[in-house]
């Protein structure tokens, strides 16, 4: 077994060791380290222990970053990417995860979580798809060559670079031949009159892999029973990536901070009624 091969699976069995997280346990963390992120002055106790219960969840979770990492082993093949990188992509979408998640949605960190780890890695699958592995030499040559021609007013010859790199002509000729005709299209490329978050893969149906929309058809369901303004609220505060304040809402809305307040809570508790058990399964805190 080669180098890589072994850090992987000594990577693999250094994060098996670290506790998994009890549901109430999860939830108390999450809680503290919500605190210490919303507060606008955090005092340092509340600095220490926010940052103690973030790092206690990356860490209790990093197995499913694996989990989620090695389902795209025989797809990083051609990519020059190593599974530790796709790993620590991933581990920095779990970080993410834990700066955002929120204990008083009423669902699992893990399923809060997953998504962002598999955008994470995805993302990172994107930014590595060059598809066929190129020694760093002759990247790296080819790459001076493209730059110098850039930076030029009019085209340059093969002799002129190699002159302005110090280089021979064949090894400059050579360098750009086998770079040119290895830049593949990546099945993770995006599709820009699609929209910025399709890549060719989306086109392409897998069926054992489960869309965004497969993942959360179960709670879509129970949403389009809201009215429109228990609807428009759950956009406004959970709709994007970055959640907005209650005091955003309200502005939007044309509420008040505590009718705002007060109304989420009445809707997130219509849902836990109709939602069945991951929700109903959650511990509540003592």
């Amino acid at each position: 077994m080669n180098a890589v091969g072994d850090s992987l699976n000594n990577y693999l069995r250094l994060i098996k060791r670290t506790p998994l997280l009890a549901p109430d346990e999860e939830l108390h963390l999450a809680g503290i380290v919500q605190e210490w992120l919303n507060h606008a002055n955090p005092p340092k106790a509340l600095i220490k222990g926010g940052t103690r219960a973030k790092n206690r969840m990356v860490s209790a979770n990093l197995r499913l970053v694996a989990l989620v990492g090695l389902k795209y082993k025989d797809r990083i093949g051609s990519l020059q990417l190593e599974m530790l990188d796709l790993l620590q992509a991933g581990n920095l979408g779990l970080i993410r995860a834990v700066e955002l998640f929120d204990p008083a949605r009423g669902y699992k960190f893990s399923t809060y979580a997953f998504w962002w780890i598999r955008e994470a890695v995805t993302h990172a699958m994107r930014e590595g798809s060059s598809g066929i592995r190129i020694p760093k030499t002759i990247l790296n040559l080819a790459f001076r060559a493209e730059r110098l021609q850039a930076s030029s007013d009019q085209a340059l010859s093969t002799r002129t670079m190699a002159v302005h790199l110090g280089e021979s002509e064949r090894r400059v000729e050579n360098s750009l031949r086998t770079v040119r005709e290895c830049r593949t299209t990546s099945l993770d490329q995006k599709v820009g009159i699609m929209g910025e978050d399709t890549c060719l893969m989306d086109l392409v149906r897998d069926e054992k892999s489960l869309t965004a929309q497969d993942d959360y058809q179960w709670l879509l369901r129970h949403v389009q029973t809201l009215d429109s303004r228990e609807k428009h609220l759950l956009q406004l505060r959970f709709g994007t990536e970055e959640s907005r304040s209650y005091a955003e809402v309200a502005g939007s809305m044309g509420m008040s901070k505590g009718q705002v307040q007060s109304l989420e809570r009445r809707v997130l508790r219509k849902l836990r009624r109709q939602l069945t058990p991951p929700c109903h399964s959650l511990p509540r805190k003592a």
